[in-house]
């Protein structure tokens, strides 16, 4: 993933974030050119992003939207991303990520390990803090995207994941150096032990002649254990 140098306001020249979007001190929006793979958005003289990396194209239109950033700065801009969309916050460079959208991205990004994981990508944040869905209103859970990956989302199942400014192009890099492969393989093996530990344990049922549990659940869950996907 890039990095950026120092940067600097074009209007009153006050030192800039990496991520911000408009000047501290007076602003102005600085931040303006948008990454059309990770929705990132760059300064205009940016010819990479600095979110993901990759050369800077045609930008995604926004339109105007209706659902209100969670962190209270008003209505967000709507982006149209494959079968759902992407609200976006100008003001704090948030974004919620509808469910089909970000399962879209996820499947366009994930990918073998080819390169070594970002340490950004690697960094827990400390605060903590919760906000409401946009769509539902009801607070959101927060989660380690992927378990490993460091980035601490907010995620409401039935609508969709909110991403403070600049998490989204850290989890599409996170994806994109197999971190998700690397967690399905984990949860493959997790289930394989799981199974074996059951399928040892009915055939010591089954060797001693002991009765089956009053409940039911042991047989139960051996069964949805050999017949699971």
């Amino acid at each position: 993933m890039a990095t950026a140098g120092a940067l600097t306001c074009p209007s009153c020249g006050a030192g800039v974030p990496a991520a911000a979007r408009r000047c501290v001190h007076c602003e102005t929006p600085v931040a303006t050119v948008r990454c059309a793979a990770c929705f990132h958005m760059n300064f205009r003289e940016a010819a990479h992003c600095t979110g993901c990396g990759r050369d800077l194209g045609l930008e995604p239109i926004p339109r105007d939207g209706a659902l209100a950033c969670p962190d209270g700065h008003g209505a967000m801009t709507i982006l149209d991303c494959g079968p759902g969309a992407l609200h976006d916050c100008a003001r704090c460079g948030g974004q919620f990520v509808e469910v089909a959208a970000l399962r879209d991205l996820l499947e366009k990004h994930d990918r073998v390990d080819v390169t070594p994981p970002s340490r950004d990508g690697l960094r827990v944040e400390a605060r903590v803090r919760y906000v409401a869905c946009p769509v539902c209103q009801s607070l959101m859970n927060r989660r380690n995207f992927g378990g490993s990956s460091g980035v601490i989302v907010d995620v409401c199942t039935r609508h969709g994941t909110w991403f403070d400014a600049g998490e989204l192009p850290r989890v599409l890099a996170f994806a994109e150096h197999g971190g998700l492969a690397r967690k399905r393989a984990r949860e493959a093996a997790e289930h394989d032990k799981a199974l074996r530990e059951r399928t040892a344990a009915a055939s010591e049922v089954i060797a001693h002649g002991a009765s089956e549990p009053e409940t039911g659940s042991f047989v139960t869950d051996l069964l949805a254990a050999l017949f699971r996907d």
